[in-house]
Formats: C-alpha cells, sequence, structure tokens
C-alpha cells in the first residue's frame, strides 16, 4: 500500500508531544526562517494540519511529517498536537518520510541523500533494494548515497543544522574530503554567499595546493577582481561608471552576507520585536535601492525618435 493510501485509512487523535519521538529528525534539514514562519502562523491560528507519526508500540511514537510543527509546538510550551497513526517499521518509515514530503515538494536533495544513505548503512538495504522501495532508478539511488560520503562530517552536521544552505554541499564536494574543512572555515569567517564558493573553490582547483592556504585566508584578493565585466569590456567605460559599479558590487554583496546570516540563525533566536525591527530595516533599504534605481531610469531616458 502506498503512503498516500495509508493516510487515507490512519487513525487521527491527540497525542502529548512526550509521547512523539523525534529519531528521524536526523534525516531532515533544519531551515530556521521556515521554522519562525510556522511558530508565527502557529501562534495565530494554532495547529492546522495534524502531523504523522508511526506508532511503535503503545503511548509510543516516531515522527514522520511535521518536524517544523512539532519544534513550534515545544517553543510554544503546547501539550498535544494532533496526529495521524501509521503502521512502519523502521525501512517503510524512512520510504514513507521521503514520500510524503514528495507531494508537497518539500524535500530537498540533501535530505533525499541522508535517508537514502540511512537506507543503505544503517538498515543494509542494497541500491536495488532502495530504488524499489522508493519507486526510483537505481542510479538516482547512487548519485545521493554518494552526495553523503564525498561530504566530510562537520560539513554535514553544519547543513543539517541549517548553519549552511544545502547549495553549499555542492560546492564543498567539488574538493577532496580532506580540503573541506579548510574551505568550510573560509566560508564561516567571511560570510561567503554560494556564488562566491563556487567562484573561491575553481580557483583552488586551477592552482596547486602549496597556494591554497594563501588563498583561504584572502579569499576576497581572487573575489574582488572578479567583476562581470570582461577587461576588454572594461575599458570602454569611464571611470565614474566602473566606480558606481564597484559600489553596486559591494552592496550586492553586503545583502547576499546579510541574507546569509539571517537564512542561519538558529531557530528562537530572534525576538517579535526584533524581527520587526530587522524587517522594517529591510523595507527602508529596499525604498532606497528603488529611489536608486529610479533615479538611474530617468538619467538614461532617451527619446527613440531622435536616434537615427
Amino acid at each position: 500500500m502506498s503512503t498516500s493510501s495509508l493516510l487515507f485509512t490512519a487513525d487521527t487523535k491527540e497525542l502529548s508531544l512526550s509521547s512523539i519521538g523525534e529519531r528521524f529528525s536526523e534525516l531532515r534539514i533544519v531551515n530556521p526562517a521556515a521554522d519562525r514562519a510556522i511558530l508565527r502562523s502557529m501562534e495565530r491560528y494554532g495547529q492546522v494540519m495534524p502531523v504523522v507519526v508511526s506508532e511503535v508500540s503503545q503511548s509510543d511514537y516516531q515522527l514522520l511529517d511535521g518536524f517544523k510543527r512539532f519544534r513550534g509546538a515545544k517553543a510554544l510550551s503546547m501539550k498535544a498536537l494532533k496526529a495521524q497513526i501509521v503502521q512502519l517499521n523502521s525501512r517503510t518509515g524512512k520510504a514513507a518520510l521521503v514520500q510524503l514530503n514528495w507531494v508537497g515538494k518539500s524535500i530537498n536533495s540533501m535530505e533525499e541523500a541522508l535517508v537514502v544513505h540511512s537506507l543503505f548503512h544503517e538498515d543494509s538495504l542494497s541500491q536495488v533494494e532502495i530504488a524499489t522501495l522508493l519507486g526510483r532508478h537505481k542510479s538516482w539511488v547512487c548519485r545521493r548515497i554518494a552526495m553523503i560520503d564525498r561530504l566530510f562530517d562537520e560539513g554535514r552536521s553544519q547543513i543539517q543544522l541549517g548553519l549552511l544552505p544545502v547549495s553549499m554541499s555542492r560546492e564543498l564536494v567539488k574538493l577532496p574530503r580532506g580540503n573541506q574543512e579548510p574551505l568550510l572555515e573560509t566560508i564561516t569567517r567571511h560570510r561567503l554567499s554560494c556564488r562566491e564558493t563556487g567562484k573561491l573553490v575553481e580557483e583552488l582547483q586551477s592552482r596547486p595546493e602549496r597556494e591554497h592556504p594563501d588563498l583561504l585566508k584572502r579569499p576576497w584578493e581572487v573575489l574582488q577582481r572578479d567583476e562581470p565585466l570582461d577587461t576588454t569590456a572594461s575599458k570602454l567605460f569611464s571611470p565614474l561608471v566602473r566606480a558606481i559599479h564597484s559600489k553596486l558590487l559591494l552592496l550586492e554583496r553586503q545583502c547576499l552576507s546579510a541574507s546569509f546570516t539571517v537564512q542561519t540563525t538558529v531557530f528562537g533566536q530572534f525576538e517579535i520585536e526584533e524581527e520587526r525591527f530587522l524587517l522594517s530595516c529591510c523595507e527602508q533599504a529596499m525604498n532606497t535601492l528603488d529611489q536608486t534605481c529610479e533615479a538611474f531610469r530617468q538619467s538614461v531616458q532617451y527619446d527613440p525618435e531622435t536616434v537615427v
């Protein structure tokens, strides 16, 4: 029976939070921004959708779907949650964790990889058996296992905790596992975006390894000279245009850095008033940027009929 069919026949009842285990939470990735959104929603409307749990024994359940709702309930000191109860073992429970989230497209490739890796190494299923269980091709399973095997442990932990965006894993695994830790330290210290990290990785791959330590200590020496204008084209522009262009690049970098900081903030760190204050600052900055863009549009307006 498919996971969706199981939910149609599942019993729904209220369960105490203390009876719900989070054994499978290590197979999901924390998204602090999404957690805060769920928390605000639950503060206003309460629990809208039931979570899904697998019954292990009487009064003992494991959470399969609804991890953000569960964390929100704990943050709000709720005593119980409405839950749909299904009967699944460890293997089919992990499969359900993936399949339930495929429906709403709320699972990313790294989370798929964590589940597949667990089925392969902890449940001792073959790649063919995993492919059959999840309804995927063996090559898909092989790629997901490789995503985890090629990523060093600390990088994986930071991604799972939401301290690094999932997209950063694709840049880390381009380097051997032994070279990923220094890169991660540079990403964290300099608040590099995924785009900037990609450029840095390309530079590392093109240089001898003896030059890597200096490059990782001073990544901006490479990144700052890497402008979107090629050398030939930049000579066609005046010093004033190049100066404005440099300021806009700096603005973009600062915005990416602020966005990265917010996205990786630990769940619950901001108070409601702090969130409102930062949102107000963001809106003010957006208004200023809109005014700048409008001033630029007006300065370059021309009448097409006057162009020969």
